[in-house]
C-alpha cells in the first residue's frame, strides 16, 4: 500500500499496456444481461429518515448507474451539469464546481459519504473538488435551502458524493472488481484505475486507484469570446496607434486558435477501506488520497504585464520552448480519513444513532513556470451525530448536532485572503407527521460560527444563525404527489466575505471584504408536482427565495474606489467589494421521461430537462452576476438485448440579463451520442464496449456561470471510446 503515499512516485504500469484509459463502473453486481429496469431514485441526503424521492419534501435527484458512468468527467461540476437546476463554474477541465438555481461558492454544500469534502474550492472557482467523480456509486443533488441539516454553507442547496471508499453493507462475494478504460479525443485523455471490493463474513473491504492524464483541450475557434476581443481594442485603441504590436498580437491569437492552452489535467486518486458489520450496527473506515495538477488557462499574474514589454525580445525564445509555461498551474494534494459508525435500537427510544467524522488535510501550490506563486492549506474536521427516534404514534423524527473547525492559511504573492480559524457548532431537529393522505415535516436549527483571523490585528467575528422549515407532501390520487416546502435560512459571512483584500487572480479581479457585515437571511418556497408512476414521470418544481443583506461582490469603477480607498494600487484589474443587498432569486425546473417502452429485454424512454432562473438585485435594480439562463434538453434512448444506443442535446439561450460590467453571452446548442455493446463471458462477468460522443456539431460554448467565460470556451467535438469490465 506504499503507493497510496507516493502516488507521485508511480509509473504508468497500471494502464497494462494499454493506450486508453479507464473509467470505473459506478454499478454493481455482474452477470446481467443489459439492465432496462429501471430503479426508483433513492436519496439519504435530503432527511435523516425519507429516501423514497416521491416522498421528499424538498425537490431532490440522484446521478447513479448507466447514466452516471455515462456523465462522470475530471470534476464535479461538468460531471453534474445537466441535472435539474444545476450548471457548472467551469474553470477548465481540472476545476469545476457545481452551481445550483444560480448558487455557487459558500452557499452550495460539498459533501463526500456525508461530511464535509476538506478542500478550499468554495474561496475561488479555479481551486478543484477534491473528489474524484469516477469513484462515487451515486451523487445526490438537494436544490434549494438544506441549512436545516447542514448548515451554515448549505443555504442554496447541497451535492452528496456517496463513493466507493467506505463499505456500507456486506460483501455479497469474497472478491469482485471492476475495471475500465476509455480515451478521449478532444484531449488526447487516458484515465487509468481500478476498483476492488470484497470481504467475508461480517468484515467487507474495498480499495481502489485511478490516473488520468489529458492535454490541452481542443475548441471550435479563439480561446477568447468576441465581446472580450471587443472590449480590450476599445480599451487599448488609443495605445495602439501609438505601439507597433498589432501583428505580434494576432500572431499570439493565431497560435491559440483552435486549442485552449494551459488546460492539461493530471491526477492520482486512490483509496482503502473497510467496514466491520454486527447485529447491532457497524462501524466503518477509510483512506483516501487526491493528488491532481492541472492548468488554469487564461489566468496569469497582473504584474507580468507591468514587465512585459522589458523583457519581451530576451523571453521570446523561451515562450516557443515551455509549451505555455507563463500561465499558472495548481499542484494539488490532500490526505483524508473517514469514521462511520451506527448502532440500531440501541435502547427502546432510538431506532438508529449514526455518527460521522471526517479529517482532512489539504495543500494546493500556484506555481507559474517554476515558481511557487501562493500555497494554500487547510486542515480541518467534522463530526456529525444523529439519532432517529422510535416512532411515536404518527411521528417520525431524528434530531442531531454538527461540530466543525478547521485551519486555513495562505501565504504568497495572491494570498488575499488572511490565515483564519472558523469553528461551527450546530443543533437540529426535524420530525414528521405521517398522514394516510402524505405528511407534514418540520424542522429548526441553530448554530454558531467563529471566525477568528491568525497572526493578524484584525479581531474576530462570530455569529449566530438560526434555520426553520415546514413542509407538505400529499397525495393526488394515483401516481401523483404534490409538495411544498417553506424555509427560513441564515448564512454567516466567511472569512474571504469579511476580511479580503488584495488580488484575487483565480477571478481576475482586487476583492475587498467588509469586516462589519451581518448575518443574510432569506424566505424560501419551493413547490413540487411529481408524476410517480405510468408512461409519464418525473417533476414540476417553481421556486422563489427573498434574501435580505445578501452578500455578493459589487463591481465598483474608479471614481467610486478613489472614493472610498483613496490612491490604491490594484494591479489594473476591477475591484469588487463585499456589499450586503436585498435580492430575489426564482424559477422553475422540469425534468420529465416518457417511457415508450419498459421491458426488461427492450427498453425506450425520451427524457426532457428545462430550467430557468433569474436573480435581481433590490438595492441597486440590477441583475445578479453569473445566473445561468433559460436551457432546454432532451435525450432519447432505446436498448435492446446486449445493445443501448443514446442520442441527446441541449439549446442554453444567450445571456440577456446582465450584471453591471458583465459582458453578454451567446446562446449554443450541444448534441451529442453514445453507443454501448454487452458481451456476457461467465455469469459474473461482463464486458462492455462503448463510444460517447459530445459536441457533435462543434458549436463554441461558453457557460455564462463561469468566472472563465470570454477566456475559455468548453471542449470542442469529442469521441471517446473505452471498454468497461466486471467481474
Amino acid at each position: 500500500m506504499v503507493c497510496m503515499f507516493k502516488f507521485k512516485r508511480l509509473s504508468p504500469a497500471l494502464f497494462l499496456g494499454l493506450s486508453v484509459g479507464v473509467r470505473l463502473f459506478a454499478q454493481d453486481g455482474a452477470g446481467d444481461v443489459m439492465n432496462t429496469v429501471e430503479l426508483k431514485p433513492h436519496v439519504v441526503t435530503a432527511s435523516p429518515f425519507v429516501t423514497d424521492v416521491d416522498e421528499l419534501v424538498v425537490p431532490a435527484s440522484e446521478l447513479a448507474g448507466g447514466e452516471l458512468d455515462r456523465r462522470a468527467v475530471s470534476n464535479l461540476g461538468a460531471t453534474l451539469d445537466g441535472e435539474p437546476g444545476v450548471h457548472s463554474t467551469y474553470f477548465g477541465p481540472g476545476a469545476g464546481r457545481p452551481v445550483i438555481r444560480g448558487f455557487d461558492g459558500d452557499r452550495v454544500r460539498i459533501l463526500n459519504q456525508g461530511t464535509d469534502s476538506h478542500d478550499v474550492s468554495q474561496t475561488s472557482p479555479d481551486h478543484a473538488v477534491s473528489i474524484e467523480p469516477l469513484f462515487a456509486d451515486d451523487i445526490e443533488v438537494v436544490r434549494g435551502p438544506a441549512s436545516l441539516l447542514y448548515g451554515n454553507a448549505a443555504i442554496g442547496g447541497v451535492v452528496n458524493v456517496i463513493s466507493k471508499e467506505m463499505p456500507r453493507e456486506r460483501a455479497l462475494r469474497s472478491f469482485s472488481g471492476e475495471f475500465e478504460a476509455s480515451y478521449g479525443s478532444v484531449a488526447d485523455e487516458k484515465v487509468g484505475g481500478i476498483a476492488l471490493q470484497g470481504g467475508r463474513g461480517d468484515f467487507a473491504w474495498s480499495f481502489g486507484y485511478l490516473e488520468r492524464s489529458s492535454g490541452d483541450i481542443e475548441i471550435p475557434g479563439f480561446a477568447e469570446s468576441i465581446y472580450q476581443m471587443e472590449a480590450k481594442e476599445h480599451e487599448h485603441e488609443d495605445e495602439e496607434e501609438e505601439h507597433d504590436e498589432d501583428h505580434e498580437e494576432h500572431e499570439e491569437e493565431d497560435a491559440a486558435l483552435g486549442v485552449l492552452e494551459n488546460s492539461f489535467v493530471d491526477t492520482r486518486s486512490g483509496y482503502l477501506g473497510m467496514t466491520w458489520f454486527g447485529d447491532a450496527g457497524s462501524l466503518g473506515f477509510s483512506y483516501s488520497k487526491y493528488e491532481t495538477d492541472y492548468g488554469v488557462p487564461g489566468h496569469s499574474h497582473a504584474h507580468e504585464h507591468e514587465e512585459h514589454d522589458d523583457e519581451h525580445h530576451e523571453e521570446d525564445e523561451h515562450d516557443d520552448e515551455d509549451h505555455g509555461e507563463e500561465g499558472v498551474a495548481v499542484d494539488l494534494d490532500q490526505t483524508r480519513f473517514a469514521l462511520r459508525g451506527e448502532l440500531i435500537s440501541p435502547i427502546d427510544l432510538f431506532e438508529s444513532v449514526e455518527l460521522d467524522f471526517s479529517y482532512g488535510d489539504y495543500r494546493h501550490a500556484e506555481i507559474e513556470g517554476d515558481v511557487v506563486g501562493t500555497v494554500f492549506d487547510r486542515d480541518g474536521y467534522e463530526l456529525r451525530l444523529t439519532a432517529v427516534h422510535s416512532p411515536i404514534r404518527d411521528f417520525n423524527g431524528a434530531f442531531g448536532l454538527k461540530v466543525k473547525d478547521e485551519s486555513f492559511s495562505a501565504v504568497g504573492e495572491e494570498a488575499f485572503i488572511p490565515s483564519n480559524d472558523t469553528s461551527q457548532y450546530g443543533l437540529f431537529a426535524v420530525e414528521r407527521l405521517n398522514r394516510d393522505w402524505g405528511a407534514w415535516e418540520f424542522g429548526g436549527r441553530i448554530e454558531n460560527v467563529d471566525v477568528d483571523p491568525v497572526g493578524s490585528s484584525i479581531s474576530g467575528k462570530s455569529f449566530t444563525t438560526g434555520n426553520a422549515s415546514a413542509g407538505l407532501v400529499r397525495k393526488m390520487g394515483e401516481g401523483a404527489v404534490f409538495a411544498s416546502n417553506l424555509t427560513y435560512a441564515e448564512r454567516a459571512p466567511n472569512a474571504s466575505e469579511l476580511f479580503a483584500f488584495g488580488p484575487h487572480i483565480g477571478t481576475q479581479s482586487f476583492e475587498i471584504g467588509d469586516s462589519s457585515l451581518g448575518v443574510e437571511s432569506s424566505v424560501n418556497l419551493d413547490l413540487s408536482y411529481r408524476l410517480t408512476a405510468g408512461r409519464l414521470t418525473g417533476e414540476f418544481t417553481v421556486f422563489y427565495s427573498d434574501f435580505s443583506d445578501y452578500i455578493y461582490m459589487r463591481f465598483l469603477d474608479h471614481e467610486s474606489v478613489g472614493e472610498l480607498y483613496g490612491e490604491l494600487d490594484t494591479d489594473d484589474l476591477n475591484v469588487f467589494k463585499a456589499t450586503p443587498a436585498d435580492a430575489q432569486f426564482y424559477g422553475f425546473e422540469i425534468d420529465l421521461r416518457y417511457h415508450i417502452i419498459d421491458g426488461v429485454d427492450r427498453a425506450m424512454h425520451v427524457d426532457l430537462l428545462v430550467d430557468q432562473t433569474r436573480a435581481t438585485n433590490e438595492r441597486f435594480d440590477t441583475n445578479m452576476p453569473r445566473i445561468p439562463t433559460r436551457r432546454i434538453g432532451g435525450r432519447y434512448e432505446y436498448t435492446i438485448g446486449p445493445w443501448l444506443m443514446g442520442f441527446e442535446g441541449r439549446y442554453t439561450e444567450a445571456a440577456s440579463h446582465l450584471a453591471p460590467n458583465e459582458l453578454p453571452t451567446d446562446s449554443y446548442f450541444l448534441w451529442g451520442a453514445d453507443l454501448q455493446y454487452r458481451i456476457q463471458t461467465t455469469d459474473t462477468m461482463t464486458i462492455d464496449l462503448f463510444a460517447i460522443g459530445s459536441n457533435l456539431g462543434d458549436d463554441e460554448a461558453r457557460p455564462h456561470t463561469s468566472y472563465l467565460k470570454d477566456l475559455a470556451p468548453m471542449p470542442g467535438r469529442s469521441v471517446k471510446l473505452g471498454v468497461r469490465t466486471r467481474f
